[in-house]
């Protein structure tokens, strides 16, 4: 694919398999496949757009004019504010951004909460807190207030992005929200997908490949929109020896050692629409100690008082030294979450429990892991609102299902242990 020419006019991509739609047809085709979009929510957008592209057009028109063209890209922004399952997923995108751009100022905005699982990567130059109200877990009449403290701090961080002219800015959301923060960064490219409006904002808009539609895969499409091959695909993340010295002090003082096969269970999620259950998973894992000899251990958050089942080791560290207890697990059964991504990204095998989402769409990424979901729910996927009492997507998968997904990968390697993330 050749290399775009970044002029004052947007430059679209489409991608050959798909040359008998249009672009807006494949966003059509996007927004009906990623999420459930009514129609009224749809037009609100198409509305918002229509009354911020003059001003837009104004604003840009009045900027100095130069060859883009004929620059190099110094200064890339990343941007990634969503939760730590999302961190986890721009893994593969932030490698193959340094493989071709090694001599650029690579510089991720993130949610403050999980940047620390960047910390040793050594693949952005710098990392910005940035706390998007849209993305923040609260309700949402507090998201949207205009003079709340969560769009103060963003104006600054906005004003303060502005200052360091980036060359390139990137976000793959689709979101018009999204793509009206890249704006406001005023970078002199900046790339992205009009999915869900904002088609000003940006500079460069790329179709969406539907063939493809993974989160991980819809960040590598905008490199490939740059014409840059994608070199490597692999999430992995890097733990420091000090990393995996903690971990084993850890287990030992709870009395696992380094020849006992471990199975992790992780039964939490962001959204409760997400959680397949506590007792459920408190069933997995005596069946599987049971049958395997193995230790369980049971992750939380450090905040969590739910109790653990009986013989459990529980698990409720910071991120970093959460991770590394992670990594030592030989299989990882966990909800459609955060830690299911930071799981595969530290190479463990993975039973991920699915419910609202598609598996297409954000499951663990790896041939080693396997996901579990109820097929046949035409409300899928919903955007964790659940139209019934109760999301009976999940609730009518049995245990059984999820204890012979564990058995299937645990069975090859009994006697000798995965060390994951090492």
């Amino acid at each position: 694919m050749p290399a775009p020419s970044h002029n004052a006019s947007q430059r679209s991509t489409l991608p050959p398999i798909l040359h008998g739609l249009s672009q807006r047809e494949l966003e059509a085709a996007a927004r009906g496949s990623l999420s459930r979009f009514s129609p009224v929510k749809w037009r609100m957008i198409r509305i918002a757009d229509a009354m911020v592209t003059p001003l837009v057009r104004a604003v840009d028109s009045r900027a100095p004019r130069s060859d883009s063209g004929a620059k190099r890209i110094d200064k890339i922004l990343v941007v990634e504010y969503g939760q730590l399952g999302d961190v986890a997923m721009v893994l593969p995108f932030l490698k193959n951004l340094r493989l071709h751009y090694p001599e650029a100022h690579i510089v991720l905005a993130g949610n403050p909460r999980h940047l620390a699982l960047l910390e040793s990567e050594n693949l952005v130059d710098e990392l910005v807190a940035v706390e998007a109200p849209w993305c923040v877990i609260q309700s949402r009449w507090t998201k949207h207030i205009p003079f709340s403290g969560l769009w103060r701090r963003l104006a600054q961080v906005t004003r303060a992005l502005r200052k360091e002219k980036f060359d390139l800015a990137i976000n793959p959301r689709g979101d018009i929200r999204d793509n009206w923060f890249l704006w406001g960064t005023r970078a002199r490219i900046r790339l992205g997908y009009a999915i869900y409006g904002g088609r000003c904002f940006l500079t460069d808009v790329a179709a969406p490949d539907i063939e493809h539609p993974h989160y991980t895969n819809r960040w590598l499409h905008l490199l490939e929109h740059l014409g840059k091959p994608i070199l490597d695909t692999r999430p992995l993340l890097k733990l420091t020896p000090a990393d995996h010295e903690g971990a084993a002090r850890f287990l030992a003082h709870q009395g696992v050692s380094g020849e006992d096969l471990v199975i992790g269970l992780h039964p939490g999620a962001r959204v409760p629409t997400r959680q397949w259950g506590e007792e459920n998973f408190r069933a997995v894992g005596q069946r599987l100690a049971t049958q395997f000899s193995a230790k369980i251990l049971w992750f939380e958050e450090p905040h969590s008082t739910a109790a653990t089942g009986s013989g459990f080791v529980r698990v409720a560290l910071p991120l970093r030294e959460f991770a590394a207890v992670l990594a030592r697990c030989n299989v990882v059964v966990c909800n459609d979450s955060g830690p299911m991504h930071v799981a595969a990204a530290l190479g463990a095998r993975v039973v991920a429990i699915f419910g609202p989402n598609i598996p297409a769409c954000y499951g663990p990424i790896g041939d080693q892991n396997r996901t579990v979901i109820r097929e046949g729910f035409w409300c899928r996927p919903c955007a964790d609102r659940c139209i019934f009492d109760q999301p009976y997507c999940l609730r009518t998968i049995p245990v059984e299902e999820v204890v012979q997904a564990a058995a299937e990968l645990l069975a090859p390697n009994v006697a000798q242990p995965v060390q994951a993330g090492a």
